[in-house]
């Protein structure tokens, strides 16, 4: 699945079906299109046949898994990435009955929610370790370039900072990523000008300590 998932990733032009990636990879159709045994897989649509499915969670595939891929490694470390994004269509193919039709932030909701259940999973045990003397904790931050923005992002909540990462990153607009971040449009409006405000304030900062670090600690 990681293989397939790359290569959508990597040429996210070419027209790819389900058949080529099989043989791309190495592996069948069935194997790839849930990711996992599909006979453990419940939640078949009512009236749906098999091929059905499978050519839906194809198209699902070639659409998206790009993007999902993506958003995935901006906030994860890259040997993740993959793992994140294979869970997201297994999701998607237990749940095919649930994806809407605009399903890119349908699909991106499950990866921050899967996501987070990692980072938490993570942050236990990196408290256990460090409990223990095994280790000294990290902190978690965002993968960015820029280093002046990445800092400036730190200081803003996850709530925050997920809802500028959505529009400036990810490129959805407000009513898309508001689906994806599962709150009303509204909401995330607002969050989204808070969140603009605060990083404003944070990269105002920020370019004082680069400037003249004495002076910002007055």
């Amino acid at each position: 699945m990681g293989h397939a998932l790359r290569l959508i990733h990597h040429n996210p032009g070419h027209p790819w079906t389900l058949a080529e990636l099989s043989g791309e990879v190495g592996i069948s159709r069935a194997a790839l299109s849930v990711g996992c045994d599909p006979g453990r897989c419940a939640g078949h649509r009512v009236g749906m046949s098999e091929l059905e499915r499978r050519r839906q969670l194809e198209a699902l595939l070639v659409a998206h898994a790009a993007a999902v891929r993506a958003y995935a490694a901006r906030r994860i470390p890259a040997g993740d990435v993959d793992d994140v994004t294979s869970e997201v269509f297994v999701v998607a193919w237990r749940r095919l009955d649930d994806v809407p039709d605009d399903a890119l932030p349908w699909l991106l909701g499950c990866a921050r929610r899967i996501i987070a259940n990692r980072l938490r999973g993570t942050q236990r045990q990196t408290a256990l370790r460090h409990r223990l003397g095994l280790e000294r904790p990290t902190p978690s931050g965002v993968s960015i370039p820029d280093s002046g923005l990445a800092t400036a992002l730190g200081t803003l909540s996850a709530a925050d900072r997920e809802a500028l990462m959505l529009v400036g990153w990810d490129g959805l607009d407000h009513t898309r990523a508001a689906a994806a971040a599962g709150c009303s449009p509204r909401a995330f409006s607002m969050r989204v000008h808070r969140a603009r405000r605060r990083l404003a304030a944070a990269l105002a900062r920020e370019d004082a300590t680069c400037l003249d670090p004495m002076e910002a600690t007055r």
